[in-house]
């Protein structure tokens, strides 16, 4: 049998030092290896835990390193502070034995003894304390594990109290939750299947779509098998509710993949009219395709098509409805994807931008008028989003903001929902932090 310390530790190399997506290389080291429940939970708890606190645990660790320490030492060292600083359940004892005893096996009796002197000094030493940091940003940054400069963007465009609430939102624990595929049957109904198969099962806070696992792993039932539903943030089932296409109509998406916006705008077409759904890689054209055919559903058309390029595979007015989700920065998702934290440069806002517009102003013309476009994405920066909307606006003065978004969205955001946008922030309902603008073209 597997053990679950050391393939959180490899995990947690492949990340932060191969640049792995966290739930790939997660799911990649449980498949792989034979594990009990028990461990897979432990591994899962292990890997992002420590991703989550990386900065912060990085803090308390680094006065204790005398000279270089090799990566994956240093990793073993926060992965084993973790343990002991927020899992009540593993003694300190046993925390750093493991700990020990991997170095030994993984870099011999040097490292073994190099680990166990590192903890054990650690564990004799007061932990340094957050009040050596006088600036209030970078003491937050510090302690919630967020690089500095996101968590003074986050200051200047929305406000220091804020920023501290998405900070604190990124690090909470995360449930999975599901869309109803509208097409099999109702919410209530899934919930009843899912509950025969011994999954805890809650009504989700915002959608009308949504159920909130709390217990049980929801992929492996038969509902799930059957296409019963597919696994999806709350935020992002808000985008098919904003597009709304009418039975019958003729859906553009620009940037599909996985399909979770896909198959949803397609069951709310109740299987008339055609998505056409596009991605520019191959393998997430096959992976919309599988959603697709698992959902059970007929009317979505996915294609290999770079989404800046659509314009020369449509003519002019062909759509009426277009979804642009766009390709971001991710910031609204660090607590599902933790390493984006670690990785994420400024410079990077400034690049996906820069094709946001391009998407935009590409598929503009493809929409009928009097039709409607949305644009969405799973990011808390003002620049990708209402500043994005209102740069398009002023280049295109035959699309204006559509008031009408607030009737399909959930009452609990009407304050929210101004102007035909929306901006759901980390913490504010359980949910990721997400953008939505809907726009109408003047006929």
């Amino acid at each position: 049998m597997a053990n679950a310390r050391e393939l959180a530790l490899q995990t947690l190399t492949d990340i932060l030092i191969e640049g792995a997506y966290s739930n790939h290389a997660l799911s990649e080291q449980i498949e792989k290896n034979e594990l009990t429940v028990q461990d897979k939970n432990f591994m899962t708890e292990l890997v992002y835990g420590t991703l989550q606190h990386e900065q912060l645990l990085n803090f308390y660790v680094t006065p204790f390193f005398k000279g270089k320490v090799k990566a994956w030492i240093r990793i073993l060292i926060q992965m084993t502070l973790y343990q002991i600083l927020f899992l009540d359940s593993v003694p300190e004892h046993a925390a750093i034995s493991e700990a020990v005893t991997i170095a030994k096996k993984r870099g011999g009796q040097f490292n073994g003894k190099l680990v166990n002197a590192i903890l054990r000094e650690i564990m004799r030493t007061p932990l340094p304390s957050f009040e050596t940091i006088k600036d209030q940003e970078e003491r937050l940054a510090i302690e919630t594990s967020h690089p500095l400069w996101l968590i003074k963007l986050w200051s200047k465009q929305y406000g220091y109290e804020k920023a501290v609430q998405m900070a604190k939102a990124n690090n909470e624990r995360v449930h999975v939750t599901i869309r109803v595929n509208g097409v099999k049957g109702t919410r209530e109904e899934l919930k009843q299947k899912l509950e025969s198969e011994g999954i805890t099962c809650t009504y989700g806070s915002l959608s009308e779509d949504a159920l909130v696992v709390l217990k049980g792993n929801v992929i492996q039932t038969k509902a799930f098998e059957q296409g019963w539903f597919y696994v999806q943030d709350e935020s992002s089932m808000l985008v098919g509710r904003a597009l709304k296409p009418k039975h019958h109509s003729k859906v553009l998406d620009t940037c599909s993949a996985p399909g979770g916006k896909t198959t949803h705008l397609a069951e709310i077409m109740r299987q008339t009219g055609t998505v056409y759904a596009h991605d520019v890689y191959d393998h997430k054209i096959k992976l919309i395709e599988a959603n697709v055919n698992r959902l059970g559903l007929t009317n979505v058309v996915a294609t290999l098509q770079d989404a800046m390029t659509l314009n020369e595979r449509y003519e002019a007015e062909s759509f009426d409805a277009i979804l642009v989700d766009a390709p971001c920065s991710g910031l609204g998702i660090l607590r599902r994807h933790p390493e984006v934290k670690l990785t994420k440069k400024p410079s990077d806002l400034d690049e996906i931008t820069s094709i946001q517009k391009q998407i935009l102003n590409t598929v503009a013309p493809l929409l009928k008028p009097g039709g409607t476009l949305v644009y969405s994405t799973c990011t808390v920066n003002r620049k990708e989003n209402d500043k994005m909307i209102e740069q398009f606006l002023g280049q295109h003065s035959d699309y204006e903001l559509d008031s009408t978004l607030v009737k399909r969205l959930p009452d609990a955001l009407s304050d929210q929902t101004q102007h035909g946008m929306v901006q759901l922030f980390p913490g504010d309902y359980q949910t990721d932090g997400f953008f939505i603008a809907c726009l109408k073209r003047q006929g």
